[in-house]
């Protein structure tokens, strides 16, 4: 039996909220963004933005999860959390994209479309099912097609495949692995890696996400999202095996009729070429009697070429 979890899973709705969606833990959303964005300067503060005031809808969001919020800069990060395989989930990441550049514009004022810049991450607790490259970020822009310039450096994506990430705690070195080795295992980590917590941000993380530290109520809502989590995840097995299941009952199948339809054939091509080896038989004998040519050929069926070779 599984012993209970010291840490919170980080990939629940509530345990992804708990660590990255509180003002009192922003330090580890601030530690996150600096690693997956070191080229954009270093986030020293951000502001979480209340959804509803650009008029999120999250009833018919399945199973993402999102932070939304502002750096000192200006510049606006959405971070989402995918747990299940969704067909169109690229198409879901343009559209929160498209629109938060939309609730930019200024109702009621003079207008010039001066964009702030906005970033996506996306962190996908599975992997695309069509085929694709063997990246763990798949980072995503603006570009002109031909020379590959840069077009905007208004938006970028960046799409996180946790399944890929296979590197143990000891090849963890940079702060962008510890985090995502950490959003892999922390479920079922007995404590914090010791090379980890040489940056302190880990340590202060393994301080506050204790399944112990929980309130009551912050308990039992943790449970709720933690039953959510092995149940959807139940069902993505389920659906796999069944699918594993009719692949192969498929394949079989396919390999029967295959073996049926080649038995059928090969008794075809033999009828066919006994047929073909006694009708010359015959001809032959009609000619070594004497039998002229046109006239085996009209009862055999024979070109008087294929006489002529016999």
């Amino acid at each position: 039996m599984k012993s209970p979890s010291i840490f919170i899973n980080p990939l629940t709705d509530f345990g992804f909220k708990y660590i990255f969606g509180q003002d009192s833990n922003k330090e580890f959303t601030i530690s996150f963004l600096n690693s997956l964005f070191p080229e954009e300067g270093k986030i020293v503060d951000l502001t979480y933005i209340d959804k509803e005031s650009v008029g999120d809808n999250k009833s018919d969001r399945g199973y993402i999860y999102d932070i939304h919020c502002t750096t000192e800069s200006g510049k606006t990060f959405i971070v989402e959390m995918q747990n299940r395989y969704q067909a169109y989930f690229k198409d879901r990441a343009l559209y929160y994209m498209a629109g938060d550049f939309y609730h930019q514009a200024q109702k009621g004022k003079e207008w010039d479309y001066c964009l702030t810049p906005v970033y996506g991450v996306f962190l996908m607790n599975f992997d695309w099912k069509e085929k694709s490259n063997e990246q763990i970020i798949e980072e995503i822009g603006l570009t002109n097609i031909r020379t590959h310039e840069v077009f905007s450096d208004k938006l970028k994506m960046k799409f996180l495949r946790l399944p890929l990430m296979k590197k143990t705690q000891e090849e963890c070195k940079k702060t962008l692995e510890r985090w995502l080795y950490i959003l892999k295992n922390m479920e079922n980590m007995e404590r914090i890696p010791t090379s980890f917590t040489q940056e302190p941000i880990f340590g202060r993380l393994g301080n506050v996400a204790r399944v112990a530290n929980l309130s009551e109520t912050e308990r039992r809502a943790y449970d709720r999202s933690l039953k959510t989590y092995w149940d959807n995840y139940a069902v993505e097995s389920a659906q796999e095996s069944r699918a594993q299941i009719q692949y192969e009952k498929g394949l079989e199948k396919g390999i029967r009729q295959g073996r049926n339809e080649g038995i059928r054939q090969g008794i075809k091509q033999g009828v066919e070429k006994g047929r073909n080896e006694g009708v010359k038989a015959v001809a032959k004998s009609m000619m070594q009697k004497g039998f002229d040519i046109d006239t085996i050929a009209s009862l055999t069926g024979l070109s008087t070429e294929d006489l002529k070779m016999l």
